[in-house]
């Protein structure tokens, strides 16, 4: 009897690591395809589906935007991005809200033709509605440049 407690709890530990693994992969799935969504494809439809309606975004600039001109912005932007690259930090899933961090770095280069570095401290706040991982909240801040 003993040997089948132990045997059950091992096959619990091991499901539960393996529900948050799994639940933690979802999210950072969904950051990467925000990511490319905003600064590689630009894609409309899937942002439409990827971000809440309540959202709150923040830029490393103090702008928020709401989730109409969230995805105008990124849209409409005539600039665009070079090797952007995410550095992922820590995430924390509590029952259906997911709060993360991680560093989003490359070249922003305007529509002139102008390059600046990218540089920045991203935290992201998902919420899982209807079975699916939606962006409810984001803020930049700008870091220092890698060395």
């Amino acid at each position: 009897m003993k040997k089948l407690f132990i045997f059950l709890g091992i096959v619990f530990i091991n499901v539960t690591v393996f529900a948050q693994s799994s639940k933690e992969a979802a999210v950072w799935s969904n950051v990467e395809k925000l990511t490319e969504a905003i600064f590689g494809k630009r894609d409309s439809a899937l942002l439409v589906k990827l971000v809440d309606n309540n959202v709150s975004y923040a830029h490393s600039t103090g702008n928020v935007e709401n989730k109409t001109v969230m995805i105008q912005n990124a849209i409409g932007n005539r600039g665009s991005y070079k090797n952007i690259q995410i550095e992922r930090g820590t995430i924390n899933i509590d029952g259906k809200t997911a709060v993360l961090r991680h560093n989003l770095r490359g070249v922003s280069v305007d529509a002139r033709g102008a390059e600046s570095p990218l540089d920045l401290g991203i935290l992201q706040v998902w919420k899982k509605k209807h079975g699916k991982w939606k962006l409810l909240g984001r803020q930049a801040v700008r870091i220092p440049a890698k060395s």
